[in-house]
Formats: structure tokens, sequence, C-alpha cells
């Protein structure tokens, strides 16, 4: 049992285009070193959090495995895998009510300060509802 008893969270923090996230660790199956593959199930972390037009560069990509319930493959290429760590959940905020909307739409679920920096939280198994959702409004097309 840790310190913070039944209220702790591992997150997996990484940046991405000098934004910081998090991810909670119990949604990852496995991380890898991006070997320069191109594959249906491997996405870039910038196209699915919708950064529109702006020039990404990543330095170090990772492919991240996310855990999937129905066993369908879902990677992702974050960039700059900086730390895992054990976080209070009371230490997360809610996005502001104007924002969230948004936020949820892109699978951000809140903000923490980590050592003076704003880490995004993100929820990949909502980004993927949201995805299969589009393309099933688009018929498979998306």
């Amino acid at each position: 049992m840790n310190d913070l008893g039944e209220t702790g969270l591992n997150l997996l923090l990484f940046s991405v285009g000098e934004v910081h996230f998090g991810i909670d660790s119990e949604q990852v199956a496995g991380i890898n070193a991006f070997q320069g593959e191109d594959a249906g199930d491997l996405f870039w972390f910038h196209n699915e959090m919708g950064f529109g037009d702006a020039t990404v560069t990543y330095l170090l990509p990772t492919v991240v495995t996310i855990r999937c319930p129905d066993e369908q493959p879902y990677r992702v290429i974050i960039d700059l895998m900086e730390d895992i760590r054990e976080i209070a959940t009371d230490s997360i905020l809610p996005f502001p009510p104007l924002l969230e909307p948004f936020a949820l739409r892109k699978g951000m679920w809140g903000v923490l300060l980590v050592e003076g920096k704003m880490v995004l939280l993100v929820d990949f198994m909502r980004i993927l509802r949201e995805k299969t959702a589009v393309s099933a409004r688009h018929g498979g097309d998306e």
C-alpha cells in the first residue's frame, strides 16, 4: 500500500510539441521505441489530439500500446517520455466549465501541476470511443 492509500494514480508523463501530458498507466499495455513502422492501428499523438496545422517535431518518438477491451490494437506515438509518477487524485483539477466540453471531446479530463508545469491528463479510451463514434457516423470513412 502506498502513502496515497486508495486515492493514488500512477501517471505516465510525456510531452509533445512542448505541451505536457499524462496518462493513467493502467491504460498502457506496452511501450516501445518507434521504428518507423506504418500501420492502421498506429496514430501520431498530435493528430489524435487535433493540433491542427501546427508543425510538431518528435525528438524521441515512442509507441504506447493502449489496453483495449475489444482487443482491437490501438497504438499512439508520443514524444519525450519524461516520468512515471504517483499522484494524489485530489491534486487533479477539473477544466473550467467553458473549456470542459471541448476538453472531454479531445480525451482530456483534468489538469495537474507538476514541478511548475501544467500537465493535461488524457484518457486514450475516451479518444478511441470518440474516433469509433465519428467513424460510425461517417460510414467508417474516418
